[in-house]
């Protein structure tokens, strides 16, 4: 299988409008794989490439292909006829892709939907950020460190990072949406609320009153939707 992918890493990375809350942190030392000390399959969600339904607004197709999520670079990618790994880049129109057990919603990029109660969906938007840290003196790593670029070949589900005595740092940031049809929106009380019908509305404001929420935590989130759909 061949891969074409040389990505230049610019830092810091630019920020974006909703604020992302903190997942893991993964410090990785120079000369070290990079995509297999943040997991075992490397970048990838998935252990393997496996068909998909494409969702487009007013149409779906089911072209036979595989496909796995890169969350590295953020893109849905596929394997071609001729066996190179690509990205998914006919993006227009596109509302969902749909796996066995798994599904993803675009939107200005990929969120997955990790719960769903009826039509209500809630949705996990992962941004990997990068840093890097200069080893200076006695092995000790230098956060000060003025950075400019990083160049790093991506292969498979390997990266190899080309500057040399630096580590790296992956830290995952993470912002919650519910979905219900094509309204999706940031996940707190008052935008659930609008989402609910009547009776599920109760049901929310109840559920909110007797247990702590935080709509930053995927447990949590989890819990509430049950309680709504029960």
């Amino acid at each position: 299988m061949k891969y074409y992918m040389l990505f230049i890493l610019i830092f810091p990375a630019c920020c974006n409008l909703v604020v992302a809350q903190p997942g893991k942190s993964i410090r990785v030392k120079a000369g070290e794989d990079i995509a297999q000390a943040y997991s075992p399959q490397g970048f990838y969600r998935f252990p393997q490439f496996s068909k998909a339904i494409l969702y487009f607004k007013g149409s779906s197709r089911n072209t036979g292909v595989l496909f796995n999520y890169n969350i590295f670079s953020g893109n849905m990618q596929f394997i071609s006829p001729k066996g190179d790994t690509l990205d998914l880049a006919n993006t227009s129109g596109l509302d969902s892709i749909v796996f066995e057990t798994h599904a993803f919603v675009y939107n200005e990029g990929f969120m997955e939907v990790v719960a769903q109660i009826d039509s209500l969906k809630l949705l996990k938007k992962l941004i990997l950020k990068n840093e890097v840290e200069n080893i200076g003196a006695y092995g000790q790593a230098n956060s000060t460190a003025s950075i400019t670029n990083v160049k790093t070949v991506i292969v498979g589900t390997s990266v190899y990072n080309l500057v040399v005595n630096q580590d790296v740092v992956l830290n995952e940031n993470i912002s919650w949406f519910f979905a219900n049809g094509n309204n999706i929106v940031k996940a707190n009380k008052t935008n659930l609320l609008k989402l609910l019908t009547p009776e599920k509305q109760v049901k929310g404001e109840a559920y909110l009153k007797k247990n702590k929420t935080s709509f930053e935590r995927e447990n949590d989130l989890k819990k509430l939707l049950e309680a709504i759909g029960s």
